[in-house]
């Protein structure tokens, strides 16, 4: 149930100079999605402390580092439907209890990968539904 600091503010420092190296553009991309999803969640942990850490927060921000606008978007979505549906199969066998917590920070690396792969795709796929 952590994100230690040793591990998340690393992630970010590497995703910004990476994003450095890019260019000017994917700096400040990467820059302003880290600090927008990295903003939202902080605001989510404010608002509800007991349901989401700051670990997460920091995590977030690091994956947008890497991810960008709008797949760290995706990445999110993708964590937050896989641990619904983990944590709906877990209360079906009756292994957890509603009042249970689970781990977030594992769903979003799992998101955060399935952005990387299959983002450009995925986004296709929803934008073909769209319009």
């Amino acid at each position: 149930m952590l994100l230690p600091d040793k591990l998340t503010m690393p992630l970010l420092g590497v995703g910004l100079v990476n994003a450095a190296l890019l260019g000017m553009h994917s700096f400040m991309l990467s820059v302003l999605s880290a600090l927008i999803a990295g903003g939202f969640f902080w605001l989510i942990c404010i608002a509800y402390p007991q349901g989401m850490g700051m670990g997460d927060v920091k995590f977030v921000a690091a994956l947008a580092s890497f991810l960008g606008f709008p797949s760290i978007f995706l990445a999110v979505l993708l964590a937050s439907l896989t641990g619904t549906i983990v944590g709906c199969v877990f209360l079906l066998k009756r292994k957890s209890k509603l009042t249970q917590q689970i781990p977030f920070g594992p769903y979003l690396g799992f998101g955060a990968l399935m952005a990387l792969f299959w983002g450009d795709k995925l986004l296709a796929l929803y934008w073909s539904f769209v319009f």
